[in-house]
């Protein structure tokens, strides 16, 4: 068993397992900001010499779910996790971006008044655009390809108001699926977010 399914296994065993502890449960909105982190266009351009590619990206991501009382519950939310692009000597060659679609199994639990600890499971349905710009050929077209990947995350809100908190989180997207034209490869993604959140 390696250590990514590990961590799934542990997780779902927290999700069956986890105390039945009263706490402040309800709804809950948010959006925030992110950073992705991949090697989805770096091992695509050290094919080509001179060339160069991003391994990180910004974007954005727009959250909801519930969580009861004993601290488990469902979260949703759309995820732009960025263009990454490929140069040659400095002219952009190539790119990709890429989006999710996740659903996730949450629990969450009160780290004193005003911390909480939250933790995923779920999947992702993934969308991954490629383009070419430069020495486009028949193996070198546009390509989108659709997919579902594991989702594991973590995070840490902090309550600012009883209405407002503030998150932030750490999520692994497991073997997102890359093609270009007939070629296809999977790829990881590590996202940091910071997002603020409206509970009600």
């Amino acid at each position: 068993m390696n250590k990514f399914t590990s961590l799934l296994a542990g997780l779902a065993g927290a999700l069956i397992a986890v105390p039945l502890h009263a706490q402040q449960g309800g709804g809950y909105f948010g959006v925030g900001a992110l950073s992705s982190i991949t090697d989805n266009a770096r091992d695509f351009a050290l094919a080509a010499d001179g060339s160069g590619a991003d391994r990180s990206a910004s974007g954005f991501k727009a959250y909801g779910g519930y969580v009861s009382q004993n601290g488990v519950g469902i979260e949703g939310g759309y995820y732009d996790l960025g263009r990454y692009e490929v140069s040659i000597d400095g002219t952009k060659s190539d790119d990709f971006s890429i989006s999710a679609f996740a659903v996730s199994g949450v629990i969450a639990a009160p780290l004193g008044s005003a911390f909480l600890f939250s933790g995923k499971l779920g999947l992702a349905f993934t969308t991954v655009q490629y383009r070419c710009f430069q020495l486009c050929d028949v193996n070198l077209i546009d390509t989108k390809v659709t997919d579902v990947a594991a989702l594991l995350g973590a995070g840490l809100g902090w309550r600012v108001s009883r209405n407002f908190s503030l998150r932030a989180d750490f999520e692994y997207l497991s073997d997102v699926t890359h093609a270009v034209g007939l070629i296809e490869e999977n790829f990881p993604y590590r996202v940091f977010s910071l997002s603020g959140q409206f509970n009600f």
